[in-house]
């Protein structure tokens, strides 16, 4: 799977969970209890969308590395401190 699948997800998941959660006052209302399984979904689909985050940002980590350097200064060359004191 390629980062754009995990976009295409959590878009997918972020939306259930919208769902999730505006259904769920009216099977309270309606149903009592049974609203509960509207709750769960909802967490659940939340869940799959945090998991799906994390997988798209470190595919695409992985894929083009964070730049060294700052704005200024411009990327490090091997062996090069950046001049901070940290």
């Amino acid at each position: 799977m390629n980062a754009n699948t995990f976009r295409t997800l959590r878009i997918i998941f972020c939306l259930l969970a919208v769902a999730f959660c505006a259904t769920a006052i009216f099977i309270f209302v309606y149903f009592g209890w049974w609203g509960m399984a509207c709750v769960l979904g909802a967490i659940v689909s939340g869940l799959l969308m945090v998991f799906c985050k994390r997988r798209q940002e470190a595919l695409e980590n992985k894929d083009k590395p964070a730049a060294h350097g700052d704005f200024i200064t411009g990327p490090l060359k091997e062996g090069e401190e950046s001049g901070r004191d940290e």
